[in-house]
């Protein structure tokens, strides 16, 4: 992201799906089928850096099926710079993994400007999740990956996370893979702050986000208020060993598992995300 801008060149944002677990659906650790948007706005710029204005939306669905997870993200963002030139970027990715955590299929774009900038897919699996795998890219490119053992595919780290919160954990590393770009597997940092207030304040969505948001009540279940926590989550390529994360984010966190707020760090500024609607969607019913 230092050199433009590509959302979908960096880790899939995974955690930030933790923006919909109605607390009368799903216990602690529990997650539940959802649908999320979020208005997109500018945050804090670094000294130098000539980002002017950013707006943009942010949607996240999971849906479940009796043997998985589909996971769809979409972030799209207007960035004016200080001397008026504007660009446009339009990042999608989408994966199903199997809940035993054996295989997981993704796919992955990034436009800017309505051109085609670099585009991802392929496939990883492995016998058990406390094994290693391996991830097949075929797009770009053919490459292969080995994947470390314990390595969490997308909404697997949002279950894991959930799972640790909840026991009092105020600080985890884990390892992770979402096959969002090439640089394989992810070592993932997660710090959690001391409970206080949200900033988050219900409001209608505005432009894009409103289109994105539909009609009705901005939180219908009345899932929000009370106290939370910051989660602040880091990203490191286990390709590169590089001491600096290649994305940083941070997340209010409720106990519930609802985010109202989330900062998302693209290293040359930062992206404020607030939620504008929240919907549950149904969960299958399942033979046992």
């Amino acid at each position: 992201m230092a050199a433009r801008i590509r959302p979908s060149g960096v880790p899939v944002l995974a955690a930030l799906a933790l923006g919909a677990l109605p607390a009368s659906h799903a216990a602690a650790g529990e997650l539940v089928p959802h649908r999320a948007v979020y208005e997109l706005g500018k945050g804090a710029v670094r000294s130098g850096q000539s980002v002017a204005a950013v707006t943009g939306t942010m949607t996240l669905a999971i849906d479940e099926s009796c043997e998985g997870w589909s996971l769809s993200q979409r972030i799209r963002l207007a960035i004016t710079d200080a001397m008026g030139s504007d660009i446009d970027s339009d990042s999608r990715y989408a994966s199903y993994e199997t809940k035993d955590g054996t295989a997981l299929r993704f796919q992955g774009s990034d436009w800017q400007d309505g051109n085609l900038v670099e585009e991802t897919a392929g496939t990883a699996e492995r016998e058990s999740p406390d094994k290693p795998g391996t991830a097949n890219f075929v797009k770009p490119e053919r490459k292969s990956y080995e994947l470390p053992p314990g390595a969490l595919f997308p909404v697997a780290f949002n279950l894991e996370l959930l799972k640790r919160l909840a026991n009092g954990v105020s600080f985890a590393e884990m390892h992770g893979f979402d096959g969002g770009n090439l640089e394989g597997a992810y070592a993932i940092t997660v710090f959690v702050g001391k409970e206080r207030e949200s900033e988050w304040k219900p409001r209608p969505a505005r432009g894009k986000a409103a289109a994105e948001a539909g009609a009705g009540e901005v939180d219908p279940g009345g899932l929000m208020g009370g106290k939370l926590r910051n989660v602040r989550v880091a990203y490191f390529p286990l390709e590169s060993q590089a001491p600096e994360p290649e994305l940083e984010y941070e997340m209010e966190l409720q106990p519930n598992g609802v985010s109202p707020v989330m900062r998302l760090d693209y290293q040359r500024y930062q992206v404020t995300a607030r939620l504008v609607a929240l919907q549950a969607l149904p969960r299958p019913e399942c033979k046992k």
